[in-house]
């Protein structure tokens, strides 16, 4: 699946360090990247919120009242129990409506003081960042809290808010629609529930990811929870109903930002580590470059990378980040050529995705390749691919 955060999440190994070091000395240089920038946002923007338009209106009749009684499986009353139809995107957007980010996780002890956000003890890793558009106005910010256990025991967690000074319907960058089995659209399934005079709507079921979305005078927000998270769902909806979090401390873009572009616009970045997708049948879909500016000379420079390709059923994303931190490196298979298929198959039992090392004389990174949709088999064949 692809949605709002997916593009970003992909780099969720990129170091923030990293990022916020390389800006510190960056004078402003963005007149050359806003007149291209602007152009794609307003396009993609248009895109994403003329097909969503029609999925994600949604009217009050309906909608149960909420009381203080109830449980977190009332939340989500009307989601189904099964093992959820198929996903598909509709769009192939080449850049996201936003155009540059800024990481926000060294400010996490900062935000929890200051009682912005609420202290996770156990969801210890992190990927918090704002987004901003071409015009250096706010586009949203995201805060994702990771429960990533060093055991065989399991227990893993993802809890995420999205929070954007936009209507709901123009927020997402890549429309996706559910299946059945004949491949035909099934309409979500959604809870509507009336709280304090606010609409919240509940969407997931079966093995599928949980969503709580909700609107005010602020923004819309959405809060993002793993199929068997429902409870630490709705504790943190709670917690932001109590303590509501304001957009005004994110609204101005600082320098540390690293900027968005495509790889048509840097054919040069990353040529050796990106596997030869279309030599092996796939599409790119997207494939976006993220720059900083260099320590030497504030010259903006590749720090990361993320494509997505497809063929036929098979879905994939490939992303690169020179700032990959330790536990990225404890949880890598090792290089290309030191992988082995039946450590590949086993890894990819657990999770859909696999850490990289790409070591080589002139640069050096961690890849990340993640299946969207797609086997054990279709991995091996991308990495045997670097292996020659």
């Amino acid at each position: 699946m692809m949605n709002g955060e997916f593009v970003l999440d992909c780099l969720e190994y990129l170091d923030a360090d990293l990022i916020t070091a390389a800006g510190t000395e960056a004078p402003r240089r963005r007149s050359g990247w806003i007149r291209w920038a602007s152009a794609a946002a307003c396009f993609c923007l248009f895109v994403g919120g003329c097909l969503l338009l029609r999925g994600r209106q949604a009217s009050t009749e309906g909608a149960q009242k909420w009381s203080p009684s109830m449980s977190a499986a009332d939340y989500f009353l009307n989601c189904d129990n099964g093992d959820g139809p198929k996903r598909r995107s509709l769009t192939d957007l080449v850049m996201p409506p936003y155009a540059a980010a800024l990481p926000l996780d060294g400010e996490r002890e900062c935000l929890e003081t200051a009682g912005v956000l609420p202290p996770m003890e156990d969801h210890t890793g992190q990927d918090f960042k704002a987004y901003y558009n071409a015009d250096g106005s706010l586009y949203k910010v995201t805060f994702w809290w990771m429960l990533r256990p060093y055991d065989d025991t399991g227990g893993y967690s993802d809890l995420r808010l999205t929070a954007a000074p936009k209507e709901l319907h123009e927020i997402s960058d890549v429309v996706v629609i559910r299946l059945d089995e004949n491949g035909r659209e099934v309409q979500p399934n959604v809870t509507l529930t009336l709280r304090d005079g606010v609409e919240i709507r509940a969407e997931g079921g079966g093995v599928e990811h949980r969503t709580l979305t909700w609107q005010t005078e602020e923004g819309w927000y959405q809060l993002y929870g793993d199929a068997d998270r429902e409870e630490e769902l709705v504790a943190l909806l709670d917690w932001f109903w109590a303590h509501p979090l304001s957009l005004e401390r994110f609204r101005n873009m600082a320098e540390q930002c690293f900027v968005i572009t495509s790889r048509a616009e840097q054919p040069e970045a990353f040529q050796a580590q990106i596997p030869d997708f279309k030599a092996m049948g796939y599409t790119a879909e997207s494939e976006l470059v993220y720059l900083a500016p260099r320590y030497d000379s504030g010259e903006q420079a590749p720090v990361g990378f993320v494509g997505v390709y497809f063929r036929e059923e098979t879905r994939v994303c490939w992303s690169l980040s020179l700032g990959a931190d330790k536990d990225a490196f404890n949880a890598s298979l090792g290089s290309p050529k030191e992988v082995r298929e039946w450590k590949l198959t086993e890894t990819l039992s657990e999770k859909n995705y696999v850490n990289i090392e790409l070591l080589g004389s002139d640069l050096s990174c961690m890849a990340t390749l993640r299946l969207e949709q797609g086997t054990a088999a279709d991995a091996w064949e991308i990495l045997q691919s670097m292996a020659r």
